[in-house]
């Protein structure tokens, strides 16, 4: 609600918006005594009550606890309490009449809440909203968003009353992280590999672009820690873990620990020769990295429309024991015109 004033209030110096109950205010003028009008007498006691009744609500919300926030029907902020100033780090006075935009993280999150709204006016939406305060530091708000009502029941503006709920947030996204990593490599895990296989799979489709999938083991393993134990087992995969996260395209391949001494890799947008040219780096890369001995058996496989995405784990696994009974340290792929594995030989990066 916009802090307003009753009637008799002297104009605000600061403008239209101020923080809630803080502007100046004068009582109500009592009619004169030469008035005589029980019906003005009334009327004055009424206005005195409603004055009072203002300022108290005035007070409760520069006082509430929630950061409390209004717009007229352009989005241009008309109230600030003090919740918001200490959360957002701004003066009611610096955002009276900017847009409320102002501290989304994405503007148009803000459409996206208003349309949830127009279908039900008379509801409340409520969403964590991301928000940037005037520090630059992200913060999330607990968003509960409604329509700002004049007497008449028109809506007038919005209305937003929010909690912090970063802390709530960021225990979420950590125990989401902890329920989709593998905990000795940090790449993803096998429950994970799946989603993402079958939403990647779904935007090859969609996108008419290609996926790869790349799927190795590593030879010399278990001799490793059958011989130096599995401290020394760990730290290679702990090895091969690095050398995937500095070989993938950031936010655009995805890198899993499949289990064991197996990884995976999918590769949106790459096709079979993009793929080889990727999983050549990995193996050198891990040739080079001097594992006691540990070198990797590649297989490769391209996503096939006709086909599910399981069918394409099938091929890269057959393509890798080609290349394990070769000797190891091979990549092979999946050919779809001979629905075979062929061997590749090794290029350059």
């Amino acid at each position: 609600m916009t802090a307003a004033g009753s009637q008799g209030e002297d104009p605000d110096p600061r403008g239209d918006t101020a923080r809630y109950g803080t502007s100046k205010h004068r009582r109500p003028q009592k009619p004169g005594s030469d008035v005589g009008n029980a019906e003005l007498e009334a009327l004055y006691r009424r206005i005195v009550e409603l004055d009072r009744e203002n300022q108290r609500l005035l007070g409760i919300l520069q006082q509430a606890g929630d950061i409390i926030v209004t717009t007229d029907l352009e989005g241009r902020i008309t109230g600030f309490n003090e919740a918001a100033e200490s959360l957002l780090g701004y003066t009611a006075e610096e955002v009276g009449g900017k847009p409320v935009t102002t501290f989304y993280a994405r503007s148009t999150r803000r459409e996206q809440l208003l349309k949830r709204l127009q279908k039900d006016p008379q509801g409340v939406v409520r969403a964590d909203v991301k928000v940037r305060t005037k520090q630059g530091k992200t913060r999330w708000m607990g968003l509960s968003l409604s329509y700002l009502r004049d007497a008449d029941g028109e809506p007038v503006g919005t209305v937003g009353v929010s909690k912090d709920v970063t802390q709530r947030r960021e225990l979420e996204e950590k125990l989401r992280r902890l329920s989709i990593t593998d905990s000795l490599t940090g790449l993803y895990n096998q429950s994970h590999f799946f989603h993402r296989l079958e939403v990647e799979k779904e935007r090859a489709l969609r996108l008419k672009h290609g996926l790869a999938l790349l799927l190795f083991d590593l030879d010399g393993f278990k001799p490793l820690n059958d011989e130096l134990g599995h401290t020394e087992g760990d730290k290679a995969l702990r090895q091969i873990g690095r050398i995937l996260f500095d070989s993938v395209r950031k936010e655009v391949d995805s890198a899993f620990r499949y289990g064991g001494d197996e990884f995976t890799v999918l590769l949106p947008g790459a096709d079979v020769s993009q793929a080889r040219r990727f999983a050549e780096r990995v193996r050198a890369a891990i040739e080079a990295a001097e594992l006691h001995g540990v070198r990797a058996s590649m297989g490769l496989a391209e996503f096939d429309r006709p086909t599910r995405g399981l069918k394409m784990l099938e091929h890269a696994d057959e393509a890798m024991y080609v290349a394990k009974k070769a000797g190891g340290n091979r990549i092979a792929y999946h050919d779809p015109e001979l629905g075979t594995p062929a061997l590749v030989e090794p290029q350059s990066s």
